[in-house]
């Protein structure tokens, strides 16, 4: 899913086989959403959608990915279209992967192509209006499946746990001892380091950033997050993190947060009513979380 996995249980030593078997099935429901949703598997459902982009073909789905999509329909709406599921396929101008720039005057022909409302939904399953489109799930299945991972280690009995995905981490429970987990934020400026640590018990912190993913070009540093509108990079944070109940809304608020700039990020942020830290492009701190020096 995009980085390292990291599973920390505390349990009495007689529970040490049971917590083995849960960490097993853990990691096979991580490898059940990857093989599902990654766009970088030919076989996977994802895969199937978009080969069949402008067909008129609708691939089956379950309810699981009906609700993963019914999901991304409703940021769509709240985010005014900033948040689009169907925006990956700009990666043709803009490969982070590699670190390189297309050609900019391809993105009038692209551009069409993005737009959540030609998502086909029906009984009979999803597809894509026009030939060339592309569905994108990786902007929530990591946060989803650490959601997912956090439930199955409480039905399993395990309610001291904490749960790392690509830094987007769920506390089940507190500690043992009854403190809570202490979780750091990275330092945007420079990664290996700890800016801030937050204590978490029964609930989740994601972070969503440009500092570890972007492209420079003439000295000029350009965010992996695409405006959809527009196909260019957003000029917004280094990073936002939020708190919340799950993952999956954590994400999707830090990541809209990353979407917008100035102050309408500060206000998206606001309006969302949950705990958020934003560390600017020059390392200024803002928000609920934000320790009393907001600059370093």
């Amino acid at each position: 899913m995009g980085g390292p996995a990291r599973l920390v249980i505390e349990h009495p030593a007689p529970n040490a086989a049971s917590a083995r078997a849960v960490c097993q099935t853990v990691e096979a429901l991580l490898h059940d959403l990857e093989a599902r949703y990654s766009r970088y598997r030919e076989n996977s459902l994802i895969s199937q959608i978009n080969c069949l982009a402008g067909t008129g073909t609708l691939t089956p789905v379950d309810e699981e990915t009906l609700a993963l999509l019914e999901f991304c329909g409703r940021l769509w709406e709240q985010s005014h279209g900033l948040f689009d599921p169907t925006a990956g396929i700009l990666r043709q101008v803009w490969d982070f992967s590699s670190g390189q720039q297309g050609d900019v005057r391809e993105l009038p022909d692209l551009l069409p192509k993005v737009d959540w409302s030609k998502v086909l939904q029906s009984e009979q399953g999803v597809g894509l209006r026009d030939v060339g489109m592309e569905l994108d799930l990786g902007g929530v299945v990591k946060e989803y499946g650490a959601d997912k991972a956090a439930q199955s280690l409480r039905d399993h009995g395990f309610n001291h746990a904490l749960i790392e995905l690509a830094g987007d981490v769920v506390a089940v429970g507190s500690k043992t001892s009854g403190a809570p987990w202490h979780v750091g934020i990275s330092d945007p400026e420079a990664p290996s380091k700890t800016l801030l640590t937050i204590e978490l018990t029964n609930c989740a912190l994601a972070t969503s950033g440009s500092y570890q993913r972007f492209i420079e070009i003439n000295g000029q540093r350009y965010s992996h997050f695409l405006n959809p509108h527009s196909g260019w990079p957003v000029e917004g944070a280094a990073s936002v993190s939020v708190i919340s109940d799950s993952c999956l809304t954590a994400g999707a608020v830090a990541t809209v947060g990353c979407l917008h700039s100035g102050a309408d990020a500060t206000t998206w942020l606001e309006e969302a009513g949950l705990p958020w830290l934003s560390i600017g492009a020059a390392g200024e701190c803002s928000g609920p979380l934000a320790p009393q020096s907001s600059s370093r």
